[in-house]
């Protein structure tokens, strides 16, 4: 019996294992998803700040603190990874990738060790993996990444101090907490909590394990505490961001206003930071009513949907739709299930009643401080820790016979949470009206598409008026849906060009500019009117918006254009060259560059005999040069050796691409990247060669 037991928990621990990697897996991908999609995408903020102090640090620069001053683990821990990878920022990512993918064992752990129960550490694990608001941080938020780890390790161990009497669990708890506090200074209050908790405890060694946990704390934190005495003359425990930010996010005059009273100070760290919290703790007695009106904003404000609030306002930012659905289904989804079954399991999670204390003033702390200062989206990741394994019990507690009455608080708290989620911004109402839209829009691009086949016959061309009258009226109902809609406007310009009415297309595609400025497709196809117009600095300034966008725009423009030029003659970077061009890199010098293939589409005259091309490889001599390959409507034209040096190169026409239009397609035989042949330089392009200009003569 006891070997049979012995083999029953063996093929469950194997089981574990094999559930934690495939969870792992998933988790890995949306990652690495992420990571690939906001591949171009710098870092911004308190990021942007921290890389460039790594940055600095991995050449041998002193560390310095920044404008607000900051933990320094981060920094110095990002810095040896930038040393590492040569500030290859896609490779930190990456970094960032694999610990946000480790955070599930850790969730597992957590959860497991607080319920007492594996499954429910797995549903914890399997909540974490399917987050893609944790993929996405993971590219965007570098340091809240590494901090919610942590957080996961400091919750683990604070546990088993509480439950165990041996000595090093509380050690471990207080070197947790002093590191995750040197990263974010959040995690700092887990300290008294944790020691109110083991006095409270029926831990028999409880003194000795408070004793530890401080000890253990204090000792971690000491030096970076002794080198701001010494080097501002005064005692800074770790930061001064919650003084200055206290008094930044609470003075009715404004946080610019207050921001330079700040650097009005430079460096006098402790000056500033005694005047921020006199100034902050004034700001608030005095303007009470003014407080209390902007906790309550704060409050109401923490209860959005992060994407759904970040998509509607910035429309003009292109992204997958891939990417969309992944971010509301499993990014505002995951949080209403969250937030809904985390907070309803709360009532009644099966652990011990101190621990559910620390819980539970854990959820209060972190929704105070934010509400205090200011709410932002990723204040919310500390939660996790107390609503990731609350979630997993409250799912395990589901059942579809009617509630029993101790359940009705449960049920009641989590419909609460629902609604007050979902009534921030309205979010069923705006959902429908722009469902409508975009089922319009839908509609318009299948009826244009079926009105820009050309017409050979009567009953073809009065089909094809039917089609036009039907997308028109598509996207006007779309337009009543939504009259800012940058996609409907530019729709309408695209019916009114085929429908021979330019005028009316330059209007709408003016109206759309006006509507949403940045938004890139109404100034590609006003570009491409002004082009056939004649006035081609006006053009070049609307095309300029192909870099505006990730999309591929080069693609885009080549489908929706209208007055594509027939020419024999293409300037690569001109400014003029999008519509007749594909898979080629953003200009520059006057050239572009292409990678292992591009396309350019010319038409050849009926005398034309020669093609030319200028074009470089520009690569260091220790490359081998490359061979370009050139073909015209699937027919090779020439295999030529590339130089390094500019180089115009003629190849015969043959007769039969002569008077045609013509694909020309350009291959490389190898690319490079210049990241990787120099450290230094950012370019992580794959670049095969590089071209001037192309002529049929």
């Amino acid at each position: 019996m006891a070997i049979d037991g012995m083999i029953m928990r063996l093929r469950r621990s194997w089981l574990t294992i094999a559930i934690l990697f495939g969870l792992m897996g998933l988790g890995l991908g949306l990652r690495l998803a992420a990571w690939h999609w906001h591949e171009f995408r710098p870092l911004g903020g308190d990021e942007r700040e921290y890389l460039d102090l790594a940055i600095a640090l991995a050449q041998g620069k002193p560390y310095y603190d920044l404008q607000f001053m900051r933990p320094p683990l981060f920094p110095v821990g990002l810095a040896a990874a930038v040393w590492l990878l040569d500030g290859d920022l896609q490779g930190l990512r990456l970094i960032n990738a694999l610990i946000s993918t480790a955070t599930i064992p850790l969730v597992w752990w957590w959860a497991r060790l607080l319920l007492r129960r594996n499954d429910l550490g797995l549903i914890a694990a399997g909540l974490t993996a399917c987050s893609f608001t944790l993929a996405l941080n993971a590219t965007e938020l570098l340091s809240e990444t590494v901090t919610l780890a942590g957080l996961m390790l400091v919750f683990g161990f604070i546990t088993l101090s509480l439950r165990r009497p041996q000595l090093r669990w509380a050690i471990a708890a207080g070197v947790a907490i002093a590191v995750v506090s040197l990263i974010r200074s959040v995690a700092l209050p887990l300290l008294p909590l944790g020691l109110l908790l083991l006095w409270r405890s029926d831990n028999p060694q409880r003194w000795r394990q408070m004793l530890g946990l401080l000890a253990a704390t204090v000792l971690t934190i000491a030096p970076w505490t002794i080198r701001n005495a010494l080097s501002y003359g005064g005692f800074i425990l770790i930061d001064t961001t919650g003084q200055e930010n206290l008094w930044l996010d609470n003075d009715p005059r404004g946080r610019d206003l207050v921001k330079a009273e700040l650097y009005a100070l430079g460096d006098a760290r402790i000056e500033r930071s005694q005047l921020a919290s006199q100034q902050g703790i004034a700001a608030i007695t005095e303007h009470p009513d003014w407080f209390l009106a902007k906790f309550g904003r704060e409050f109401w404000h923490s209860w959005g949907l992060e994407h759904s609030d970040d998509l509607l306002a910035r429309r003009a930012i292109w992204q997958p739709a891939s990417e969309v659905w992944l971010r509301l289904i499993f990014g505002d989804g995951w949080w209403l299930l969250l937030i809904g079954l985390g907070l309803a399991g709360l009532w009644s999670l099966p652990c011990e009643r101190w621990l559910k204390l620390l819980l539970l003033v854990w959820v209060g702390y972190t929704v105070f401080t934010s509400c205090l200062f200011h709410v932002e989206y990723r204040y919310r990741l500390p939660l996790l820790p107390v609503l990731l394994p609350a979630a997993a019990w409250q799912i395990h507690q589901l059942r579809w016979a009617w509630p029993q009455p101790r359940q009705w608080l449960a049920l009641a708290t989590g419909v609460s949470v629902l609604a007050l989620s979902l009534s921030y911004a309205n979010y069923p109402q705006e959902a429908w009206r722009l469902g409508q839209k975009h089922w319009y829009l839908w509609q318009a691009e299948r009826y244009l598409a079926a009105a820009n086949t050309l017409p050979a016959t009567m009953n073809e061309q009065a089909s094809s008026g039917v089609a036009v009258f039907e997308a028109q009226a598509a996207a006007s109902n779309a337009l009543r849906f939504d009259p800012e809609s940058a996609l409907a406007r530019v729709l309408l310009a695209r019916i009114a060009f085929i429908s021979d009415q330019p005028a009316t297309g330059e209007q709408q595609l003016r109206a759309a500019i006006a509507a949403l400025p940045a938004h890139a497709y109404a100034h590609l196809l006003l570009g491409d009117y002004l082009r056939q117009q004649g006035n081609l600095s006006a053009a070049r300034n609307e095309l300029a918006y192909e870099t505006s966008s990730t999309e591929d725009l080069q693609a885009w423009s080549r489908q929706r254009m209208q007055f594509l030029p027939i020419t024999n003659t293409l300037d690569l970077g001109s400014g003029l060259d999008l519509g007749l061009i594909a898979n080629w890199y953003t200009a520059e010098e006057d050239s572009r560059w292409f990678g292992e293939q591009a396309t350019v589409w010319l038409h050849a005259p009926v005398d034309a005999t020669m093609l030319r091309l200028r074009i470089a490889s520009q690569r260091p001599v220790s490359l081998a040069a490359p061979i370009l390959s050139l073909w015209a409507n699937g027919q090779l034209l020439a295999e030529l050796a590339i130089d390094s040096s500019w180089t115009v190169h003629e190849i015969a026409l043959p007769n039969s691409l002569r008077n045609i239009p013509l694909e020309l397609e350009l291959r490389s035989s190898s690319t490079f990247v210049p990241h990787d042949l120099e450290p230094t330089n950012p370019d992580g392009r794959d670049l095969g060669l590089r071209v001037d200009w192309i002529r049929l003569e």
